[in-house]
């Protein structure tokens, strides 16, 4: 690991990840055209350690922490936090891909915008074939962003980058959040964060039904819903709350069917 402070701090939890998923995401973060980073892999216990893909790079901007018991992304994003020694912070999951240029392009834009704490990207969208099927056009302004929030979780994950300082000032990750990127945005914009989403898709969604994301549907649509009501109850629109409406009559639903609705509405054609 170099002395040298780096610019971004990239956080990836870890936990039972496909080698092939695993391998592609760290290959991309090390493909980046920015080069002040470190990568730091936070692994729950799977049946296969991620020590055995890391072992096919020698990059020593790699830090891997395996935890000794099961405890969630939360738990291990707050880890990676306390370990990143750069002042920015970016996030990918361990199946998605990043573009080449896109720590380069989001660090150039926190620089030209220091009103700005975190920023997204709008995204591709990849089956478990690698195949694009679409993209998600999230809301680029933060005045549209703020409004968005109000009804879904309009900032994606695995595309931010954010100052390490602003999360650290709302509390970070709260452990107790189920959905805890949606908990952490609604509290820095009630705290008065300002947010951007870039217009390029910099970084690949992987959509898979054997994802966590995809086998806690029914969890996921009671959390957020449960978030909305803490952050902006008595603020909520008209079309709030027809969202809101909308969400709890999709937990009657079953789960494949909450999925395709999603896909319909939410990724548009490649």
């Amino acid at each position: 690991m170099s002395a040298e402070r780096p610019d971004v701090s990239v956080v990836m939890g870890v936990w039972q990840t496909p080698p092939a998923y695993l391998r592609a995401a760290v290959q991309s973060v090390l493909a980046q055209t920015h080069r002040s980073f470190e990568l730091i892999i936070v692994e729950d216990p799977s049946s296969q350690s991620a020590a055995e893909v890391l072992e096919e790079f020698s990059d020593p901007r790699i830090r891997h922490l395996r935890r000794p018991a099961r405890s969630g992304l939360t738990t291990a994003l707050r880890d990676g936090m306390a370990m990143a020694r750069a002042p920015l912070i970016a996030r990918l999951d361990s199946d998605d891909v990043c573009l080449p240029q896109r720590l380069a392009v989001q660090v150039r834009y926190l620089q030209d915008h220091p009103d700005v704490a975190v920023v997204g990207t709008r995204i591709s969208i990849v089956d478990d074939q690698n195949r694009v099927i679409g993209r998600r056009l999230l809301p680029l302004t933060h005045d549209e962003i703020a409004s968005a929030l109000r009804r879904y979780n309009c900032i994606s994950h695995p595309s931010v980058l954010f100052r390490k300082a602003a999360v650290e000032a709302v509390g970070g990750y709260d452990s107790a959040a189920r959905i805890e990127d949606y908990d952490l945005w609604c509290r820095m914009v009630v705290a008065g964060y300002r947010f951007a989403n870039l217009a390029d898709d910099l970084v690949q969604y992987r959509f898979h039904l054997q994802s966590l994301r995809s086998t806690n549907v029914h969890n996921v649509i009671r959390e957020t819903i449960a978030v909305k009501k803490k952050y902006f109850d008595g603020r909520f629109t008209w079309r709030d709350r027809i969202r809101l409406a909308m969400e709890q009559a999709l937990l009657l639903l079953p789960v494949r069917a909450v999925l395709w609705l999603f896909r319909k509405s939410q990724y548009k054609s490649a």
